[in-house]
């Protein structure tokens, strides 16, 4: 079986606002307000190093990664990579079941 190549679909922000606004009966301006308070409450709530569970969706949390040896793909030359923070999403397992 060939891998297809073409792109799904992204829902942004805008759609998404748009399709809230729809079914709550909102306008698309105050939708869109909500979403954004929503996203600024979760990376708020991230950078505490808290966790945010979305029901039936998943969880957002940061997690440490170590230092590590790295190559400049232009030069081959090694660096370090320093260690950090980034953040992991895992997905709820009512949706990976739907999946």
């Amino acid at each position: 079986m060939a891998k297809s190549t073409a792109k799904p679909d992204t829902l942004g922000i805008a759609e998404l606002a748009a399709t809230l606004a729809e079914a709550q009966d909102l306008s698309k301006a105050r939708a869109k307000s909500i979403l954004d308070g929503v996203r600024d409450h979760i990376v708020e709530t991230l950078l505490t190093g808290n966790r945010v569970n979305l029901f039936g969706l998943g969880t957002f949390e940061v997690r440490a990664t170590k230092e590590k040896m790295g190559r400049n793909p232009k030069t081959g030359e090694s660096i370090q990579i320093p260690a950090g923070r980034k953040v992991v999403f895992k997905t709820a397992k009512g949706l990976k079941d739907q999946m």
